[in-house]
């Protein structure tokens, strides 16, 4: 079950067979909420009721519209759902909505149906019957499985009580939706109310929600706070994956926000390209067909979100393996989207390229880099329909010309909720190494290595040579081994190096082991002793005024500092700066501070315990980031390592 107490479902159905009908017979809510429902009496847009069972279960039920002028609406209704109520008159039987409605859920992985066979106060038993047996095969040839079929009267009130203990058995024996990963929840409805502002309503599938958790919505790039949480006039301090909410939002600037937006506890940039699996094609479609459709409008359905677009390219594909989705013709296509959805790979979705042109399928990319080629994107995917997402992402990142990418960059291909186990089981696996954030093949990670060696080796043998001193500059090294690789990374392959007790590293330089004992001189070792008395009288300072303050060059200066850090009497700070290690010692423990106090350590609070300018707390937060000491974030920094007189 999702939660112990709450599900959430949705009906299905052709219009006048009667959902919102027993909707109202079951909870005693009307669902139609609109005038124009009232006065046509027919659904046309989502209603929404709750039925609280004696057990405890609370079943959120959402009505939506039967009339094929409404299938967006539809749509919006059962995005996200585990579990429909499909609802067939026994006057009538499976009719054009139905069909329509069961291929929908099929299309969107909805596994499970229970169904009620309504009016059956109209006819005989015999004819009811006739109706179970053909929704039956219906719902068989979509490969959904049938809970249970209960024919009810909402006039009569037959077979209701019986609809609701069904009810109860079909959610209970349904698996637990993970609660873990960021929240992700489709908006369907918008409203002010007065003394809170605006409130949203929607199912939330996945992740949890807590009051006052910083929230994103997309598209727009837009920032809310949980001001309040409900579910049926219930307060809620935190909600689970599978729960109807309502949720308070203080927005941001006022910005404006409808169905279609996303509430996601984690930033996910919506995009307007889609490589998908496209399945349900019409079996009489030959391959020429099926590529004639490159450049046809859609309207493609995700979420609670309508986005027009194009097929920019599609080509057929065929394979052996069962799979239940099989009936009709497979391709795999690129959708380019006018406007931007907010869907992650392995996501389900529908696609409409005429008023009875419906498809559907699976995410398997989004967006698609330049580099990432038409022959790739085809290798990519038969390792998509094998459901090896993992062997997906090594041959990404194998293909990539660096031959590394950003982590961030295989939320192209994995989804949030399982990226990080994906990531550190490839790791543990050794078929991909971590550098900073970056990945890359355990191949090409060990031709790194030995790139730097070889650089750090032949710089040592031209200054021996010279009779100079055998340091190289990191920055040196980096221009030489991953010139356009981020730094965190190439910080990643010097403490790897320095670990593996190949080199030494000596503020900003490296060395080979070995190559790092130099003799100082009484002349040198005095000038050390002034830069210390220089350093006791500043927090931090540049290293053309220390040599300014004690009449030397930098050259000298560099050479006493380099003694000083060896000795650790000093440190180099972000290349241009110097400061003592009692310096170094009362940042950190500053720093360690602001971390137990508010978990935030940001630039601004960082100065001001220090007591100095911006200038030097910067570069100061740079030398704890060179060191892994501490971690950039979006905002502000993390503490990994405490001060020792603290660990």
């Amino acid at each position: 079950m999702t939660d112990n107490s709450y599900f959430t479902l949705a009906t299905a159905g052709h219009v006048d067979h009667g959902k919102t009908s027993l909707l109202k017979a079951l909870t005693g809510i009307d669902p139609d909420r609109l005038k124009e429902e009232k006065e046509r009496g027919m659904t046309t847009d989502l209603g929404f009721a709750h039925l609280k069972l004696p057990d405890g279960l609370v079943i959120g039920l959402i009505d939506v519209p039967g009339h094929g002028k409404f299938l967006k609406n539809m749509l919006a209704g059962v995005g996200g759902i585990e579990l429909s109520l499909l609802v067939v008159a026994a006057d009538e039987g499976p009719m054009p909505q139905t069909l329509e409605h069961v291929r929908i859920l099929g299309l969107l992985g909805i596994k499970a149906a229970l169904v009620a066979v309504t009016k059956i106060d109209l006819v005989d038993e015999e004819l009811a019957q006739i109706v179970e047996q053909q929704t039956r095969e219906l719902l068989a040839e979509e490969g959904i499985e049938i809970m249970d079929v209960v024919p009810v009267s909402s006039v009569t009130g037959a077979g209701l009580e019986r609809l609701k203990t069904v009810l109860a058995e079909s959610l209970r024996k349904l698996t637990a939706r993970s609660r873990s990963g960021a929240a992700f929840l489709p908006v369907d409805r918008v409203f002010s109310k007065t003394g809170f502002g605006t409130v949203i309503t929607g199912t939330l599938v996945r992740g949890g929600l807590q009051v006052g958790e910083q929230v994103f919505l997309e598209p727009g790039g837009i920032s809310a706070r949980v001001r309040r949480l409900e579910t049926f006039g219930l307060s809620l301090e935190k909600a689970n994956a599978g729960q109807r909410l309502a949720c308070n939002l203080v927005v941001k600037d006022d910005a404006a926000l409808s169905r279609g937006h996303v509430v996601l506890g984690e930033p996910l940039a919506p995009t307007n390209l889609l490589l998908v699996h496209l399945v349900r094609l019409p079996e009489s479609f030959k391959s020429s067909e099926i590529e004639n459709l490159s450049g046809q409008p859609v309207r493609f359905y995700h979420g609670t979100a309508e986005c027009h677009g194009r097929i920019r390219w599609i080509e057929p594909i065929s394979r052996e393996q069962d799979c239940s989705l099989r009936r009709g013709a497979e391709a795999m296509a690129a959708l380019g989207l006018f406007d931007p959805a907010v869907a992650e790979a392995q996501d389900r979705f529908v696609v409409r390229l005429s008023d009875d042109a419906i498809y559907g399928g699976t995410i398997a990319m989004r967006d698609q880099p330049r580099w990432l080629t038409r022959a790739k994107i085809k290798e990519s995917f038969q390792l998509f329909l094998k459901g090896d997402f993992a062997a997906a992402a090594v041959a990404y990142v194998q293909a990539s010309p660096q031959k590394m990418v950003h982590y961030g960059q295989l939320d192209k291909l994995l989804p949030t909720s399982v990226r990080s186990e994906t990531v550190n089981r490839l790791v543990g696996a050794g078929l991909l190494v971590r550098l900073g954030d970056l990945l890359l093949p355990k191949a090409f990670h060990a031709e790194l290595r030995q790139k730097a060696l070889n650089e750090i080796a032949r710089f040592v043998k031209e200054k021996e040579t010279a009779h100079e001193k055998p340091f190289m500059p990191l920055e040196n090294l980096k221009v030489k081994v991953m010139p356009v690789a981020e730094r965190s990374a190439f910080q990643a392959l010097v403490q790897e190096l320095e670990e593996s007790g190949a080199v030494v590293r000596q503020a900003d330089k490296l060395t080979l082991k070995g190559k790092d004992v130099v003799a100082s001189s009484p002349a040198q070792d005095a000038l050390c002793n002034e830069i210390e008395r220089i350093l006791s009288e500043h927090l931090c300072l540049e290293i053309e005024e220390i040599a300014k303050q004690s009449r030397r060059s930098s050259k000298e200066v560099k050479a006493a500092l380099e003694q000083m850090v060896r000795s650790s009497r000093a440190a180099l700070v972000d290349y241009e700066f110097a400061a003592s290690s009692q310096t170094i010692l009362k940042a950190h423990r500053v720093i360690a501070k602001l971390w137990q106090e508010k978990k935030q350590i940001s630039p601004s609070e960082f100065k001001e315990g220090l007591g100095t300018t911006r200038k030097y707390a910067m570069a100061l937060l740079a030398y704890f980031d060179d060191r892994k000491i501490t971690r950039r974030l979006a905002e502000g920094r993390a503490l990994l390592v405490l001060p020792a007189d603290l660990s």
